[in-house]
């Protein structure tokens, strides 16, 4: 089951990444592209800058290593399917739900820049109840 859902509350830490970078793990929020006129994505950080990403029968490679966040088959690798090396200031993100997801595999999507991500989720709230679920 992925960690969100659609329709759900998250609250953000937008200070944490004045001081700090985001990392392998992280549940982000961002702009792609830096583009206002879209809406926010929530993914999660799988690789960060310097690392070498590959997407290879269907498994996300990470440095050469099968990636711990990604657990379900990726039948589209997209412009992860050649491996390539994330610059400066660039995050590989994608979705905990990788079949039904636009992420960082999508060319429209692709890396993103350190600038556009708005913040780390910092806990999640279930629509139409009380419980409210930190994220780790």
């Amino acid at each position: 089951e992925p960690t969100l859902y659609n329709g759900q509350k998250v609250y953000i830490n937008r200070f944490l990444y004045i001081l700090s970078s985001p990392k392998a793990g992280d549940v982000v929020v961002f702009l792609p592209n830096g583009n206002e006129n879209t809406h926010y994505y929530v993914k999660r950080v799988a690789a960060v800058p310097g690392d070498k990403v590959l997407i290879q029968g269907g498994i996300l490679y990470v440095n050469g290593e099968v990636s711990p966040w990604v657990t379900e088959k990726l039948l589209d690798p997209g412009i992860a399917a050649n491996e390539f090396t994330l610059g400066s200031e660039e995050y590989f993100c994608i979705g905990d739900n990788p079949g039904n997801s636009e992420d960082s595999r999508s060319a429209n999507i692709g890396t993103v820049k350190k600038g556009y991500i708005i913040g780390k989720v910092w806990f999640k709230m279930a629509c139409g109840d009380s419980d409210i679920g930190f994220v780790k």
